[in-house]
């Protein structure tokens, strides 16, 4: 089989070349026959086979906007270029330059990549854009590799010694058409273009120099040595170093017996068997970095619980996208009570009856279960409400929480399931203490999942479970044999996937099983090395219309509906039976969805421009003005719209109104923090004394009501108001003549403005 880079003639079936090592055959999916590059089936048995011999076309968007991605950049320069310039006659140099990078583009080509440029004697190549493979770092080194053992080759047809010197980096870039209208290209920009110029410039002949992060990012098998960190031009600190030297074909152990999470699965068992047999339940907190298992963990433990009889509830906590009535513990309840996730209001008033009517409540407790549903209060009970100070609603909404929960477990065992806990707020954290100890005297068992940073469950919190029973499970890496176990699983008849996806996952299960359904679909050997790569490669495979409403999707958070995706991308028919196929996005609840992880969610995110960011963002503002204050304020300031400030102003307003006063502070805050006009400033900080004067801290409040005077500056409306709350607190510390001194001026200022409401 011939080299279609240095045109050696090797066996029939060779995989590699034996002189230069480029791919010549890929070994067919199903059978494992040979098959040439070229080749679109498989000889043998007919299977489909995707060719890496020929450049990837650019995507849709390499002539528009562009987008950040993830990349590995390869510069490949000849040593010793000037002096066989002055030595050879300028048509033996040309020809000497068309061969060389006639040799290497063929190699780059043969392993993936794309030629980006030629820029003098040095070729500049990329692997991850246009189309990502998922494993591009080796991708990358193994071409330099075979572009490194090629070139000497050619030095022995020209009679004179000729090597390369080769610089490799990854990291993001943007991607985009670069130039004017009269010439334009598909290029990548990016610090990692930098670093591999910057490498090969230090590179000695035949030396190939990776960058940190491309060594993290290849296998073991790649024989590498660490060099001394050096000072780079251009880069403020200096910059670790490997060099390449090789690499090795070693198998992984035989797979060992199926043992995936046995002991987690155990404990769990146990606590469901001692549950049903005592009628008491416990909590359950699983804890681990993102993407170690969680989830997948908690939904084997679901089907273990319900396969016994218990009915299962789940509740997200979101660190963004989470509206009204959305959130973990709402959420919870809207499942005690039968009603599906983003159900209207005469469904959960519907449900609210009811559960009064089968005394799932008491009657007194209505007033808090319309809270939880995001009801309005009818006339009658909203007196009641108002008249509560903040305290007595947050017990009333955590008691009635407790009671329902009581009620519904003694009609059938109940498991809760609250997904990562580690964006819990302070109040959320309150109800879920309140669970806990519910738990502890119920046929129920609450599960919490949490990441190891940012660990909310500290000591104080356990404080409050009042000895109620905590199991923590802290979930490492699969063990081998259980990450086997789940290879097997995928990818039963292709053991070669299976082996070469293990060592790239390293025992992440999210890596591992996101990387064998990319292996599966794409049919290839490649091996993404990380979730943003991976989740770049599966978007390649996107149709147009399908990446957008992808990226459009990832603008909303974790949780979006299906009509503001659709209002987003201006297509009122789009369904997204395509992304849930490809296994990027899941139903959730009715005509709503989940990215299947946070991590896929984030890398889609982490793709668009920022320019892209904020037109989105503002777009998606649009959709949520009027129907969710907070979530259109939030937008407005992902979108850097100046109307921002204003907007968590309303949005707190609403909250508050809610008596979600803790909410609502935060509101203010963000408010605050991003607010540049004086009357958007002083507006926000005399909520934020109202908000604090609600809460019973009146040093707060005080502070707060002076920032805001001080703020209002010229504006003599926002210091009568300023004036007005700094009364109520002097009136509260029994600094009665201060607060007299402050209702004067405040009265003086209002009286002269006419501003009628400050004067009653």
């Amino acid at each position: 089989m011939r080299c279609p880079s240095c045109g050696f003639d090797g066996p029939e079936g060779a995989r590699f070349c034996a002189r230069c090592g480029v791919r010549l055959a890929f070994a067919c999916p199903s059978c494992g026959a040979a098959a040439p590059p070229a080749h679109k089936f498989c000889a043998a048995c007919g299977t489909a086979l995707q060719s890496a011999s020929t450049a990837p076309a650019a995507p849709a968007t390499a002539a528009g906007e562009g987008e950040r991605r993830q990349v590995t950049v390869l510069f490949i320069d000849l040593a010793g270029y000037t002096r066989l310039a002055s030595e050879l006659d300028a048509e033996e140099v040309h020809g000497l330059l068309d061969r060389f990078f006639a040799r290497a583009d063929r190699i780059v080509q043969a392993y993936g990549g794309s030629v980006d440029k030629h820029i003098g004697d040095c070729v500049m190549a990329v692997f991850g854009a246009p189309t990502a493979h998922g494993n591009d770092p080796e991708r990358a080194a193994r071409a330099a590799l075979a572009i490194r053992d090629a070139v000497p080759a050619l030095g022995e047809e020209l009679g004179r010694p000729i090597g390369v010197h080769i610089g490799i980096a990854s990291g993001q870039v943007v991607a985009s058409g670069t130039g004017s209208d009269a010439c334009r290209q598909y290029t990548v920009i990016g610090d990692s273009v930098n670093l591999a110029a910057r490498l090969t410039d230090r590179a000695r002949t035949g030396e190939i120099l990776i960058s940190d992060a491309v060594r993290r990012l290849l296998p073991e098998r790649f024989a590498c040595v660490e060099l001394p960190a050096a000072e780079v031009k251009g880069l403020a600190t200096p910059v670790a170093a490997w060099r390449l030297s090789g690499v090795t074909e070693a198998g992984l152990p035989p797979r060992r017996p199926f043992v995936g999470r046995r002991a987690e699965l155990a404990q769990f068992r146990g606590v469901l068997e001692t549950c049903r047999e005592t009628g008491a339940g416990q909590i359950v907190y699983l804890r681990g970095s993102a993407g170690i298992g969680k989830t997948r963990l908690i939904e084997e433990s679901r089907r273990e619980a319900e396969a016994l009889g218990f009915a299962a509830h789940t509740g997200l906590v979101l660190d963004f996208g989470t509206g009204a009535g959305q959130d973990a513990i709402g959420a919870l309840v809207r499942s005690l009570l039968d009603l599906s996730s983003g159900t209207g209001v005469e469904p959960a008033q519907a449900a609210a009856e009811r559960a009064q009517a089968e005394a799932l409540i008491a009657d007194e407790r209505l007033v808090y279960l319309n809270d939880l549903l995001d009801l309005p209060q009818p006339l009658e009970l909203r007196a009641l409400y108002d008249a509560m100070d903040n305290a007595r609603r947050q017990h009333g909404r955590r008691e009635t929480v407790a009671e329902l929960l009581r009620h519904a477990s003694a009609r059938r065992p109940r498991l809760l399931l609250v997904e990562d806990v580690h964006w819990a707020d302070r109040p959320t954290l309150e109800q879920l203490a309140s669970l806990a100890r519910t738990v502890a005297t119920a046929p129920a068992i609450l599960v919490m999942t949490s990441r190891v940073e940012g660990d909310p469950i500290d000591q104080s919190w356990r404080a409050m479970l009042d000895g109620s029973p905590l199991l923590t499970i802290d979930l490492g890496p699969l063990r081998p044999g259980e990450a086997e176990a789940l290879a097997g699983a995928y990818l039963e008849a292709n053991s070669a996937f299976a082996r070469r996806c293990l060592e790239r996952a390293a025992g992440n299960p999210l890596f591992l099983e996101q990387l064998l359904r990319h292996a599966e679909e794409r049919a290839e050997t490649g091996i993404p090395g990380s979730v943003q790569s991976l989740v770049q490669a599966r978007m390649d495979q996107l149709e147009p219309l399908e990446k957008q409403a992808l990226l459009a999707a990832a603008v909303f958070g974790q949780r979006f509906s299906l009509a503001a995706l659709r209002d987003l991308i201006e297509r009122p028919d789009y369904g997204c039976d395509r992304l849930v196929e490809h296994m990027l996005v899941r139903p959730h609840g009715e005509d709503e969805f989940l990215f299947a992880h946070a991590l896929i969610r984030d890398a889609v995110y982490d793709t668009l421009l920022k320019a892209s960011r904020r037109t989105l963002h503002g777009r998606a503002a649009r959709w949520f003005e009027g129907r969710d204050p907070v979530l259109y304020a939030e937008h407005l300031d992902r979108a850097e719209d100046p109307a921002a400030a204003r907007a968590y102003l309303d949005a707190a307003k609403n909250r508050a109104g809610a008596y979600h006063y803790e909410p609502a502070l935060a509101l203010v805050e963000r408010g605050l923090a991003i607010a540049t006009g004086a009357a958007d400033r002083a507006a926000l900080t005399c909520l934020q004394g109202e908000l604090w004067h609600d809460l019973g801290s009146m040093a707060a409040a005080r502070a707060a009501y002076e920032a805001a005077l001080a703020a209002a500056a010229d504006d003599e409306s926002a210091a009568c108001r300023a004036l007005i709350g700094l009364a109520a607190v002097k009136r509260v510390t029994e600094d009665l003549d201060g607060a007299f001194a402050d209702l004067a001026r405040a009265e003086d200022i209002a009286g002269r403005r006419g501003l009628i409401e400050e004067l009653a």
